[in-house]
């Protein structure tokens, strides 16, 4: 949740302090409007789970938390998982359209919806040198 609220409220921080702005400007005019400030950004804040939500319950942020094992392949990452309910998962290289680091996590994210995205720990590579040659391999087969 923590690597969805940040790729959240990075691009969408501006609309979210927008009706509290505009009430603070109105307490000029009076200052009941301050009150009214607090109330409407208690309701921003949460009118914005529900968003957030909706995207934490997508079948690629499962992939994130279950336990897995991921295979570099030819055609993408093969994703092995533990779970009787899902076995087994190919991500193509194009359906990725960026990686970077969250949270001490290598996040790939997908194509399909800006919030969709697969969180590798850090810590599952077993030495730095391996997941430097792991970054490397990804960002060469999605560029």
């Amino acid at each position: 949740m923590s690597i969805l609220y940040r790729l959240f409220f990075v691009q969408w921080w501006w609309l979210l302090l927008l009706p509290v702005v505009v009430c603070l400007g109105l307490i000029a005019l009076d200052t009941r409007f301050a009150f009214v400030a607090l109330i409407v950004a208690m309701a921003m804040v949460m009118l914005s789970f529900p968003v957030l939500y909706y995207f934490a319950l997508t079948q690629e942020s499962r992939w994130s938390i279950l336990e897995k094992t991921v295979t570099v392949t030819d055609e993408g990452l093969r994703l092995d998982f533990t779970s009787d309910k899902m076995r087994q998962h190919l991500i193509a290289w194009n359906d990725i359209a960026s990686t970077s680091v969250l949270n001490h996590c290598y996040v790939l994210r997908f194509k399909k919806n800006s919030y969709t995205f697969l969180a590798i720990p850090l810590d599952a590579f077993s030495s730095e040198e391996e997941l430097r040659h792991f970054v490397v391999m990804v960002r060469e087969k999605i560029a």
